[in-house]
C-alpha cells in the first residue's frame, strides 16, 4: 500500500511539472487582437474633426469639417457601447451632412448617415460599407472601432516599424473573414495589422481585396495619452492617413481641440437618429 501512495505522489509531481504548450500562431493572434480591442477608451469625447481629401497627382482637393462627440456606456464590460456621432460643418455642399455609429462588443456595429440631398437617415448594411465615407479614401466600414468578432486571426512574425523617424517593435496579425458574407460586405478578403509592442497601439493596416491583392494602407499619424474616468491610460488617435495604393489617392484625418471626460460635457440623449439633423454642439 505504501508502494502504491508514493507512486501516485510522483504521478501526481508528474502532471503538475508538464510544461504547457506553446501557444499556435493562431492563439497568439486572437490574445493580442482581443487585448487591442479592450484596451481602455474614454467615456466623454468632444471635438472637431478635418478630412482632408487628395487627389492621385497630390493635390489637395477637399477639405471638410466636422464636429463629433462619443459616449461609452458600461465602459470596461462585455456591455460596453460606444456611441459616436458627427456633423458636418463645410464645406457648403456638405454643410448637414451627419453620421450615427453604436459599436458594440459582442455584435456587429449600426451605423445611420444622413444625407440632406435626400433628407433621410440610411441605416448602413450589406454592401454600404464598401461605399466611401463621404468622398474620402475611407469606407462607412472603415469609421469605428473593427468588430473583433467578424475574423479569425493570426500571428504573422515580429518587425520593427518606422514612425515618427524611429523604429519600434510590432506584432504583425492577419484578419480574415469568418464568412464570405462578411468578405462581399467589407470588400476586404484579408488585413495585416501592426501592433506596438508597449502600447498596443495599431500603427498600420494593409487592406487586401477579395482576391488578396493589396488595396490600401492605414497608418497612425498623431496620437495623445491621457487618463480616463476611471484612472486608466488612454492612447488616442489624433491623426490618420489612409492611402489607396490602387488608385493613388490619400485621405487624412485629424481631429483636434478636443476635450474628454467632464471637460466635454456630452449629454448620451445626442446620439440618435433624430440628433443627426439637430444641434447637439
Amino acid at each position: 500500500m505504501k508502494t502504491l501512495k508514493i507512486i501516485a505522489c510522483v504521478a501526481i509531481i508528474a502532471a503538475c511539472t508538464v510544461p504547457a504548450l506553446p501557444q499556435t500562431a493562431a492563439e497568439k493572434g486572437t490574445q493580442l487582437m482581443k487585448r487591442n480591442d479592450d484596451q481602455p477608451i474614454f467615456q466623454k469625447v468632444k471635438g472637431e474633426s478635418e478630412l482632408k481629401i487628395y487627389g492621385s497627382t497630390g493635390d489637395l482637393r477637399f477639405m471638410k469639417k466636422l464636429v463629433m462627440a462619443s459616449y461609452t456606456e458600461s465602459m470596461g464590460t462585455q456591455d460596453q457601447r460606444e456611441n459616436y456621432i458627427c456633423y458636418f460643418m463645410s464645406p457648403p455642399d456638405d454643410s448637414g451632412n451627419s453620421y450615427l455609429m453604436y459599436n458594440f462588443k459582442t455584435m456587429p456595429d449600426i451605423k445611420y448617415v444622413y444625407l440632406k440631398g435626400i433628407r433621410k437617415a440610411k441605416k448602413v448594411t450589406g454592401a454600404d460599407k464598401k461605399l466611401s465615407f463621404f468622398g474620402s479614401d475611407f469606407t462607412n466600414g472603415d469609421i469605428g472601432k473593427p468588430d473583433f468578432t467578424e475574423c479569425t486571426y493570426l500571428m504573422l512574425n515580429d518587425e520593427q516599424l518606422m514612425f515618427r523617424g524611429k523604429k519600434f517593435d510590432v506584432f504583425v496579425v492577419e484578419s480574415t473573414p469568418k464568412t464570405p458574407e462578411i468578405m462581399r460586405e467589407t470588400g476586404y478578403g484579408r488585413k495585416v495589422t501592426y501592433i506596438e509592442k508597449k502600447t498596443l497601439l495599431t500603427l498600420k493596416i494593409e487592406y487586401f481585396d477579395e482576391n488578396k491583392i493589396k488595396l490600401k494602407e492605414l497608418n497612425l499619424v498623431s496620437f495623445i495619452s491621457k487618463n480616463n474616468v476611471l484612472g486608466k491610460k488612454v492612447y488616442y488617435t489624433t491623426g490618420l492617413e489612409m492611402k489607396n495604393v490602387r488608385r493613388g489617392t490619400r485621405t487624412e484625418l485629424f481631429f483636434k481641440n478636443m476635450k474628454f471626460e467632464d471637460e466635454a460635457k456630452i449629454t448620451p440623449g445626442i446620439f440618435s437618429v433624430e440628433y443627426l439633423t439637430r444641434k447637439w454642439w
